[in-house]
């Protein structure tokens, strides 16, 4: 699964017609023995059907009150699921993060491999302050980002500049004068 290559035969719709010849077939040889074992392994040979499921799963990571409640299902304590948890982090490479709808998701992701982040899910304060910060990102990240970015502009025309602008040259008291009070 490390080398599968998913690339998009048409670039003007996310959602457009895909080319699903490419991707590897899973190795299932070492497949424990599970209920609906047959059902898997039919759903894992259809490569573009695994892949949607994954990245519907993946994306649903966004959510902290789905995390909180995979932590209260008891997801978190389940070795099996960790190890599934450590597999997506295949979504973080570049061929793969084009698909993906919601970045917040790759966060959480990340997050979930540790085991302390994993056991606070399970207090409803805490995943009620991941969903208030989450949501004061979402408000505020343009803006913020935007002064930042004409912040970083305006650094850049005055780095150009061989005199730069000082306190001397736009009349201003220096900075003895006005401590001493004159």
């Amino acid at each position: 699964m490390k080398n599968m290559e998913v690339e998009p035969t048409s670039s003007n719709s996310r959602h457009g017609q895909r080319d699903w010849s490419n991707l590897p077939s899973p190795d299932v040889k070492n497949l424990p023995k599970i209920p609906n074992r047959d059902k898997i392994l039919e759903l894992m040979k259809d490569n573009k059907k695994r892949f949607l499921l994954e990245l519907e799963f993946v994306e649903l990571l966004a959510s902290p009150l789905y995390l909180e409640r995979l932590a209260k299902l008891k997801y978190f304590s389940d070795p099996r699921f960790i190890r599934y948890l450590e597999y997506l982090n295949y979504w973080r490479k570049p061929q793969y993060i084009k698909f993906i709808s919601y970045p917040y998701c790759l966060y959480f992701l990340e997050l979930l491999q540790k085991k302390e982040f994993r056991d606070k899910l399970i207090d409803p304060q805490y995943v009620a302050l991941l969903h208030h910060q989450q949501y004061l990102h979402w408000r505020h990240h343009k803006h913020l980002r935007m002064r930042e970015l004409e912040f970083e502009r305006q650094k850049e025309e005055n780095k150009g500049d061989s005199n730069p602008v000082t306190a001397a040259d736009q009349n201003m008291p220096a900075l003895e004068q006005v401590s001493s009070g004159s």
